[in-house]
């Protein structure tokens, strides 16, 4: 078969090999043997197996890069932000054209170019959106689209929006029909959903440049306002016609994946994604359904085949853990949107706003999931990871700290400082794929195996592999990465039964630097576990730059001196690695506990966007804003499961 690779994917198997080049290959590695497969689904979960029968093997899959989460003029509140690119704009950005000004001179251009895309507008409101854009609507001319198209508005905003609680309704001036209030915006999404769809695959160059039809589901918890965002994603051509939007399913995750179920059938392949949990209020990642009801076995199900993957980091903050949360790991206070990233104080009794709840993050779900395997039989909370931008100036992929614009237009300007809560957001995350080709069927294939990883908007590559018998030198071979595929599972996957022999699972883990970026410090291997009754973490540094070990006690490696020059923004190019790799023993496996890990690459600290801002203008960093931020990598977990006694 013609097996095409897309920019930058070659290239990782590339270094892969010439790192390795100077070892040997040693003995042969044993075959993993009792791998379980993932268990037959219905087609909302089939993606996988329909994609891989005429695909390169496992071992020449290389990494890809895209944004999975972006917004044009088509999503209200990045029209009335000023937003005037639509999603063919969108599209040309990813692909590496540039977005013009309307004098025609160039606004913004990627450095790379992104390998895969969504355009993931918000599904309410799309139809109002485009009524009071459209002068040939008799509503285009009423007081509030008037406002709309003058530019923010936070009145036209949330009369369509729902008056600051997200109300099951829609705006009678705009969208009355002859029925209905809701008949004429109803009406306009069904026409526009087939455009949708249009745009992603006039600008689909398999092997080059891979998009997909998507939307963002847009609800929200009615009590708490917390979030309960997910993106669906839609593999190929064969999707169904508009099924309503948030507003229609009233705010229900629940009704989201049932209609998935029922409608996604045949030749369509879907998944979704949920983000921004880290502004869930307690509800996104809670063990009970999104409206507080108890799970359901059909629920649980659902939940799992539909939702493989977690948006684990974006411009709106990381969703990884909290330090102070279940958590005393100090790697993560990263990015925690408020307080210039710096995050809030926990949630007290009775406490929603200003605060924050350990049911917000992602580590404590993946904890959350093996307690409720182990009583349900069913994981909810089995996610992969990917980050994206969440990005509203149809501008996917734009992650440089160096020059970033904001998520919105009018927020951060080249000579103002941010507005609002601005300085709390960041450039947002890529996700990252390891695939055989850079096409839709391969790229969701490993969506939905989760051979996935997220970045916080570098384009660090890592990839990590479980097994019961890798030899200790597996990282340093040429092999590695056929002997780890033969021997074990990768990212995103099972174990295979422990064999007899073994006693503890070896874990393989492999980065390297964005090449435009600072050094790599150090890679992380993130464990949890249940053992009587509770869950558990633990942190280990594995592998650290400047020939720096792991302390035995503490299982952390000391600083490696790095720095960076604030009044320039330079930073240390003597320090760190370029390539960190290791092949690492759980050294406190046990055999009856369910466990999960994943690796965190971490590298050299350098400039947050605030401290390139200031240079640039009149104003300071604010106290409360960090100065430095260390850019990082996550891949998906491994899990381990007991056999059943």
């Amino acid at each position: 078969m013609n097996r095409l690779a897309g920019r930058g994917g070659a290239l990782a198997v590339a270094a892969l090999a010439a790192s390795c080049s100077n070892a040997g290959s040693g003995p042969e590695v044993p075959e993993a043997s009792g791998v379980a497969e993932e268990p037959a689904a219905a087609a909302v979960a089939a993606g996988a197996a329909a994609s891989e029968d005429a695909v390169a093997a496992p071992h020449e899959r290389t990494a890809f890069f895209g944004d999975l989460h972006v917004h044009t003029s088509w999503s209200l509140d990045a029209y009335s932000n000023g937003n005037r690119d639509d999603p063919a704009a969108a599209y040309r950005y990813g692909r590496g054209d540039a977005l013009l000004n309307d004098d025609g001179s160039v606004r913004a251009q990627l450095r790379v170019p992104l390998d895969f895309m969504a355009v993931t507008d918000h599904d309410a409101w799309l139809g109002e959106t485009q009524i009071c854009d459209d002068p040939q609507e008799t509503a285009y001319d009423t007081p509030i689209c008037r406002e709309l198209r003058a530019g923010v508005s936070t009145t036209a905003f949330l009369e369509i929006h729902g008056p600051g609680t997200y109300e099951l309704r829609r705006s009678a001036e705009v969208c009355a029909g002859p029925d209905s209030a809701e008949d004429r915006c109803n009406e306009r999404v069904r026409h526009l959903w087939p455009r949708v769809q249009q745009h992603a695959d006039a600008f689909y160059q398999p092997g080059r440049f891979t998009t997909f039809t998507a939307y963002e589901f847009s609800a929200r918890d009615i009590a708490t306002q917390g979030n309960l965002h997910r993106n669906v994603i839609f593999e190929g051509k064969d999707i169904p016609p508009w099924g309503g939007s948030t507003i229609e399913m009233r705010h229900s995750a629940e009704r989201l994946w049932e209609w998935l179920e029922e409608a996604c059938t045949g030749e369509c392949r879907v998944l979704a994604i949920p983000h921004n949990t880290n502004q869930g209020r307690g509800v996104a990642l809670a063990p009970l359904n999104t409206d507080g009801t108890p799970f359901t076995a059909a629920t649980l199900t659902r939940r799992e085949r539909t939702e493989p993957l977690i948006e684990i980091h974006q411009v709106k903050g990381n969703s990884e853990c909290a330090t102070g949360l279940l958590t005393s790991d100090e790697d993560c206070n990263f990015e925690l949107t408020s307080q210039g990233g710096r995050g809030l104080p926990p949630c007290g009794p009775g406490e929603q706003e200003n605060c924050a709840f350990p049911s917000n993050y992602v580590r404590n779900a993946l904890k959350t999931g093996l307690a409720l395997e182990s009583q349900h039989g069913i994981n909810p909370f089995k996610f992969g990871f990917i980050a994206s931008t969440d990005d509203h100036r149809s501008a996917g992929g734009s992650t440089d700290e160096s020059d970033w614009p904001g998520a919105f237009f009018g927020t951060v300007g080249s000579n103002v400082r941010p507005v609002g809560d601005a300085d709390g957001n960041n450039p947002g995350g890529l996700a990252g794929v390891w695939a055989e080709e850079n096409t839709r069927e391969s790229i969701f294939a490993a969506l939905r195996r989760r051979e996935t990883f997220g970045t916080s908007g570098t384009r660090i590559r890592v990839r990590m592999f479980a097994g019961w018998h890798f030899p200790d030198n597996l990282h340093s071979r040429r092999t590695l990465v056929e002997d780890a595929y033969r021997a074990g599972v990768p990212m995103g996957a099972d174990l295979p039964r422990r064999p007899d022999s073994a006693t503890a699972p070896r874990l393989v883990v492999w980065a390297t630097k964005d090449p435009n970026d600072a050094n790599l410090q150090r890679i992380q291997i993130v464990k949890g576990w249940t053992a009587g009754g509770e869950t558990h973490e633990q942190v280990y540094d594995v592998v650290c730059s400047d020939g720096r070990t792991p302390d035995p006690a503490t299982h952390r490696c000391t600083g490696n001196g790095a720095s960076v020059n604030l009044a320039t923004c330079s930073f240390s190019t003597d320090r760190g690695a370029a390539e960190l790799s290791t092949t690492w023993t759980d050294p406190a496996f046990m055999p009856a506990e369910r466990a999960f890990y994943y690796a965190r690459v971490l590298q050299n600290p350098t400039c947050r966007w605030t401290t390139h801002l200031a240079l640039r203008t009149a104003y300071g960093v604010s106290p409360s804003t960090a100065p430095v931020v260390r850019e990082r990598a996550w891949t998906s977990p491994i899990w381990y499961t007991p056999p059943a006694p």
